[in-house]
C-alpha cells in the first residue's frame, strides 16, 4: 500500500503524518500461531495469559515489520519523524472483554483515542485562535478611531505601506522567477528522458506473464480505465500513465519537496515567502503613538489572516500542478485506450499491446513535452493568484486602515482587546 500512494501522500498529496492502524489484534488462532511464530517455550505461559502473550508478541512484530518498511521506502524522505508515522495496534474486543485479560493500554485504543483528540484540538485551536484574531483586529481599527489623529503622520504612513507593498512584491516575483527557471530545466530534463524510455517501459508494463494466462483481461481492464489496473487484493498494479510520467515526476521531485514541503523549511518554499511577506518594515521612521500602534495591530491581523488562507490555497494548488503531468498523459492517451478497450477477436491481445506501443511511440514527443508546459503554465497561474491576493487585499487592507478614522465615537474597546490578547496568549500555549 504505501509504495503505490506516494504521490498521493508527498509532493501530490495533502497528508502531513500517517497513523497505520492495524485491526482485529485479538482475532488469533494460538495453536497456529506459536507453531508459525516458533515461540519459544518458556515465553508461553500455561493459563489465561497465553492468548494475551501471543496477542502481544505479534502486535510488536507486526509494528516492527511495517516500520520496517516504512524505513526502507522513499515516504521516509518526506516523513521523516518518528511523530509523522505512528504505528496502533488496536484490539476492541480485549478493550471491553476483560477475560482476554488485557490491560487497556495494551489494547492501544486508549493511545489511539488520544492521537485523534489531539487531532481534533490542534483542528479546532487554529480555527479558534483564526476567529479571535479576526476579531482582534476589527476592534484595533475600531479603537483607532477613537484616537486624536495627525493627518500628516497618517498619510506619510500609508505612502510608506505602499511601497513597502511594491517591494515585496517584486521580491516575491524573484522568487518566483528563480524557481520557474528551475522547474522549466529540471521538467526539460524529464521530458527527454521519458521520450527515451517510454517505449521500452510500456512494452515491460504490458508484456504478459510466462504462461499469459488471463493476461488479456487485465490489459482489457486496464484500458477501459484509461490506464490503471489495480487487483482487488493489491498483489497487481499496473498503471501505464504513472509509469511515463515517471520522469517527469522524478526530475520535478526535489524541487517540489522543497517548494513544497510537509513541514520544515527548506528557504525556498512557498509558504516561507508568504510568512516573510509584509507591508510593515520598520517603525522607526516615526514616533511611537497609540493610533500608529492599533492600526499596525490591525494590518498584522489581516496579514495573518491572508496568509492562512493562501496556505490552504497553497496545498491545493500544489496538488493541482504536480498531478497535471499524469493528467494530461491520460488525455493523451484517452483514445487509444478506448480503441484498444474495444478490440476482440483472435490475437486481440496483441493488437492492444501493439496499438498501445505504436500510439506511446507516436505521441512521445508531444506528450510529454505538453505535459512540461501544463505545469508551467499551472506554476504561473499559482504565482499569479499569489500575487494578486496579496496585492488586492493588502492594498484594500491599508485603504481600510486610513479612511476608517470616523467622526461618530464608538466606545472604548480597550478591554476587549486586552482579553482577546489573553485569550490569543492561552490559544498559544
Amino acid at each position: 500500500m504505501l509504495k503505490h500512494c506516494i504521490e498521493e501522500l508527498g509532493p501530490g498529496g495533502k497528508c502531513k503524518s500517517i497513523n497505520f492502524i492495524c485491526t482485529k489484534t485479538d482475532d488469533i488462532n494460538l495453536g497456529a500461531y506459536i507453531r508459525s511464530a516458533r515461540l519459544p517455550r518458556d515465553q508461553i505461559p500455561e493459563d489465561k495469559d497465553q492468548k494475551k502473550t501471543c496477542i502481544l508478541h505479534r502486535n510488536e512484530h507486526a509494528k516492527t515489520r511495517v516500520k520496517e518498511k516504512f524505513e526502507n521506502s522513499d515516504i521516509k524522505k518526506i516523513f521523516n519523524t518518528d511523530n509523522q508515522f505512528q504505528v496502533f495496534t488496536v484490539s476492541s474486543n480485549a478493550f471491553f472483554d476483560n477475560s482476554l485479560n488485557l490491560e487497556s493500554s495494551e489494547t492501544e485504543i486508549p493511545k489511539l483515542q488520544d492521537d485523534l483528540r489531539n487531532l481534533n484540538k490542534s483542528i479546532n485551536i487554529e480555527l479558534t485562535r483564526e476567529y479571535v484574531n479576526k476579531a482582534k483586529g476589527v476592534l484595533s481599527l475600531i479603537h483607532s478611531d477613537q484616537l486624536d489623529n495627525d493627518k500628516k503622520v497618517m498619510e506619510m504612513k500609508v505612502i510608506e505601506f505602499k511601497k513597502n507593498l511594491k517591494e515585496s512584491l517584486i521580491e516575491l516575483e524573484k522568487y518566483f522567477k528563480s524557481i520557474y527557471k528551475d522547474l522549466e530545466q529540471h521538467l526539460s530534463k524529464g521530458v527527454e528522458e521519458s521520450v527515451n524510455s517510454c517505449v521500452a517501459s510500456t512494452k515491460k508494463l504490458i508484456a504478459s506473464n510466462k504462461e499469459g494466462r488471463g493476461f488479456h483481461k487485465i490489459l482489457r481492464a486496464l484500458c477501459k480505465n484509461y490506464g490503471c489496473y489495480w487487483s482487488k487484493n493489491w498483489d497487481v498494479v499496473l498503471d501505464l500513465n504513472k509509469s511515463l510520467a515517471k520522469h517527469l515526476h522524478k526530475n520535478i521531485y526535489d524541487d517540489f519537496c522543497k517548494i513544497f514541503p510537509v513541514t520544515g523549511k527548506t528557504e525556498k518554499s512557498v509558504q516561507e515567502q508568504t510568512d516573510k511577506f509584509s507591508i510593515i518594515q520598520s517603525d522607526s521612521a516615526y514616533p511611537r503613538s497609540d493610533i500608529l500602534h492599533h492600526i499596525h495591530n490591525f494590518i498584522k491581523i489581516e496579514e495573518t489572516k491572508l496568509k492562512a488562507a493562501l496556505h490552504r490555497d497553497i496545498v491545493d494548488k500544489k496538488k493541482d500542478i504536480y498531478s497535471s503531468i499524469q493528467i494530461t498523459i491520460v488525455n493523451e492517451m484517452a483514445s487509444c485506450y478506448q480503441q484498444a478497450a474495444a478490440v476482440r477477436g483472435t490475437g486481440s491481445m496483441k493488437k492492444m499491446q501493439d496499438l498501445l506501443i505504436n500510439t506511446v511511440d507516436q505521441k512521445k514527443e508531444d506528450m510529454f513535452e505538453k505535459a512540461k508546459t501544463e505545469v508551467l503554465k499551472k506554476f504561473n497561474h499559482f504565482k499569479m493568484d499569489i500575487k494578486s491576493t496579496l496585492e488586492n487585499e493588502l492594498q484594500e487592507t491599508i485603504e481600510r486602515s486610513h479612511t476608517q478614522t470616523s467622526k461618530k465615537k464608538w466606545m472604548d474597546v480597550s478591554r476587549e482587546i486586552e482579553e482577546l490578547e489573553r485569550l490569543l496568549d492561552h490559544l498559544s500555549d
